[in-house]
């Protein structure tokens, strides 16, 4: 028998209180509004969706969430349900449907901020699905957050550029994530040709880092 999905949700908010890793649990999707209704946070209205594919009903997802002070971490697993939802420890169900990655992420940590459980928490979402469809994913200091379509001979530098380039707030070190391992790359470096424009792969995470003020 499937364990509720309030259950689910409490074990791995103690695991995360505790600061143990967990590598979550798929719940069921498509559940029967008639059989449970709990209150659903509804941020999407709250973030804008531009650019790559929104998540949508029956993506699996894993969300990472880091707690910077202790250092604690949690990876939850989940299935956008049919109603764009997935529940997360403490704040419960997110509406995460119709949002990018990079938008899904801001709203995830806005709820646990201003709910009041965290001063700071740093939020990853990893939508497998688009993984399985050749995506990779640009974050931080870019013109355009979120998932983009992965092309033969794609290079750091070229998919910066699909993202329309940094902002005006990064300090053009760029952080390549790619099976749980995370290599620094100087993008002025880069561009003078003093060091390699890695290639990306699908599933490749990409995040410039803003510079402090």
């Amino acid at each position: 028998m499937t364990a509720p999905r309030h259950a689910l949700s409490l074990l791995a908010a103690a695991l995360l209180a505790g600061g143990c890793a967990t590598t979550g649990t798929d719940v069921g999707a498509n559940r029967n509004p008639a059989a449970w209704r709990p209150p659903v946070a509804d941020l999407a209205a709250r973030t804008g969706s531009a650019g790559a594919r929104p998540l949508r009903a029956d993506d699996q997802v894993e969300v990472f969430l880091h707690i910077p002070a202790g250092d604690k971490s949690s990876k939850i697993a989940d299935v956008v349900d049919t109603f764009g939802v997935i529940t997360l420890p403490l704040v419960g169900d997110i509406k995460v449907g119709a949002l990018t990655t990079s938008e899904a992420e801001k709203a995830i940590a806005s709820a646990y901020v201003e709910g009041g459980y965290y001063q700071k928490i740093d939020v990853t979402v990893v939508c497998q699905s688009m993984m399985q469809e050749r995506l990779y994913y640009v974050e931080g200091a870019v013109r355009k957050n979120g998932a983009f379509q992965w092309t033969d001979n794609l290079t750091l530098r070229s998919a910066i550029i699909n993202a329309g380039g940094v902002n005006d707030f990064a300090n053009r070190i760029i952080e390549l994530t790619r099976g749980g391992v995370t290599t620094k790359y100087n993008l002025n470096q880069i561009e003078r040709g003093t060091v390699e424009d890695p290639p990306i792969q699908p599933g490749d995470i990409l995040k410039a880092q803003e510079r402090w003020l």
